[in-house]
């Protein structure tokens, strides 16, 4: 349950900045642009709280659905414009005022995630080298003779620091097709070039793991089975596991490292366990029952505890990057333009056929990356909130009617038009966008679902 109520409290706080900052976008152009503010709401439905403020006195909202918002102008098709104030409607606008006006959304979520990549890097971000573990055979990482230990130093020339940042550039390239260059550094600490082939997209981009589909899993060290961070409410909190634990035994056997510990623990979901535990030199019993989860594999057990990332095997793989302001917001625009190009490219080979439409997440999962980040520290929710700003930009920059892409595509008729595009025509649209906009969310749903329920 309290891990239910973090995922929930985390997407409601993420939603709520990620809306608030779009619908603020429209609603400072349109003041820029002299439109008069009806109402400013974050989410949809029946207003929880409501104030009126400023000479306009425009009404700021939170309503009770939490899934969007919106900012509601002076419009002469939607009511009567009062005498006198005609100049303030968004529809008596040039076309340059109502193109700013729209794109000004987007643009706001843009720059979100600029600036959340940006405090993410000063504040730090702690990831793990990219040295290479297990290859599948056959794979393409098997054929470009990539090999257990070796540490990816470059792709395609440009520097990686952590597997984050080399998954993100070889996932980038494999939506393009590209036969990329890595350089590696093998065990001997000699540089060597490998060629990697990502030309087969519709394998890479399909449902599941991109590293799992490109046959390559990150170097896992033999770490001791000592406890780490436990979050509060899980099976391990509740049976009494304490940071700096080690696992001595489960039900008589002796468990021989971290990795022996987890899997035994994703085998027993809903199974009573008895753990012998080493603290502070003594040892003690406890009662442990893994909660079961869904996963892509299946039925999983789950406590809620972490490996000790204070092991000398942990601390040679990890990296910290931390950089100052000016460095951080120049990292946090190439962040962001890496997300961007990245996404598209995804969306682009989804409406070719070579990537799957699985890979579409709807609410339900991004609660759960909301809660799962909030959990891990500040930087990782900042990393998922900058990740879902800059899909929320894009999502609305498509030319679906509805949406504000919608809108610019109007707006783009009219200008070669000449003339706006006719109320029927605009009708029919929004028809059309409601359609799109409901098979996208019931698609999303059906992922979601079918991640939960297998």
């Amino acid at each position: 349950m309290t891990g239910f109520l973090t995922s929930l409290l985390a997407f409601v706080v993420a939603i709520g900045v990620l809306v608030t900052v779009h619908e603020y976008g429209h609603f400072l152009a349109a003041r820029l642009m002299g439109v008069k503010v009806l109402r400013f709401s974050v989410g949809f439905g029946r207003p929880l709280w409501s104030r009126r403020f400023g000479s306009d006195r425009t009404e700021f909202a939170i309503a009770s659905i939490p899934l969007g918002g919106y900012v509601k102008m002076l419009d002469g098709r939607e009511g009567e414009v009062p005498p006198g104030e005609e100049h303030r409607a968004f529809d008596r606008q040039g076309l340059g005022a109502r193109t700013f006006v729209v794109s000004a959304g987007p643009a706001a979520n843009f720059l979100l995630a600029i600036a959340v990549f940006a405090v993410m890097f000063m504040i730090g971000v702690g990831g793990v080298r990219p040295v290479v573990g297990e290859i599948t055979p056959g794979s393409p990482a098997a054929e470009a003779g990539l090999e257990r230990g070796e540490e990816i130093v470059r792709i395609a020339g440009r520097e990686v620091g952590d597997w984050e940042q080399a998954n993100l550039r070889l996932l980038d390239h494999a939506v393009r097709g590209d036969t990329v260059p890595l350089v590696v550094r093998d065990a001997d600490g000699r540089e060597v070039e490998r060629r990697l082939d990502l030309s087969a997209r519709a394998e890479l981009l399909g449902e599941g793991q991109f590293l799992d589909r490109l046959g390559v899993a990150p170097f896992r060290p033999q770490l001791g089975a000592v406890i780490g961070q436990v979050e509060s409410g899980s099976p391990a909190d509740r049976a009494g596991l304490q940071t700096g634990d080690r696992v001595v035994a489960m039900n008589g056997d002796s468990v021989a490292g971290w990795n022996a510990w987890v899997e035994r623990i994703r085998a027993s979901a809903g199974s009573e366990l008895s753990v012998t535990l080493e603290r502070d030199g003594t040892r003690r019993q406890v009662t442990l029952t893994p909660e079961p989860v869904e996963a892509e594999e299946g039925t999983i057990g789950r406590i809620g505890a972490g490996v000790d990332p204070d092991q000398p095997a942990m601390r040679e793989l990890s990296v910290i990057v931390r950089q100052g302001p000016v460095e951080a917001i120049g990292s946090g625009a190439v962040r962001t333009w890496e997300v961007t190009t990245l996404t598209l490219g995804i969306l682009w080979r989804m409406v070719t056929g070579e990537a799957s439409v699985k890979n579409i997440s709807g609410p339900v999962t991004i609660a759960e990356f909301a809660g799962t980040s909030a959990v891990i520290g500040i930087s990782a929710f900042l990393g998922f909130l900058g990740i879902v700003s800059v899909s929320l930009g894009i999502i609305n920059l498509l030319p679906i009617p509805m949406l504000d892409g919608g809108h610019l595509l109007y707006y783009a008729a009219e200008a070669v038009k000449g003339s706006p595009v006719s109320e029927k025509t605009q009708i029919v649209g929004q028809q059309i966008g409601l359609l799109m906009i409901a098979a996208l969310m019931i698609l999303a749903f059906y992922n979601d679902l079918t991640r939960l329920f297998g």
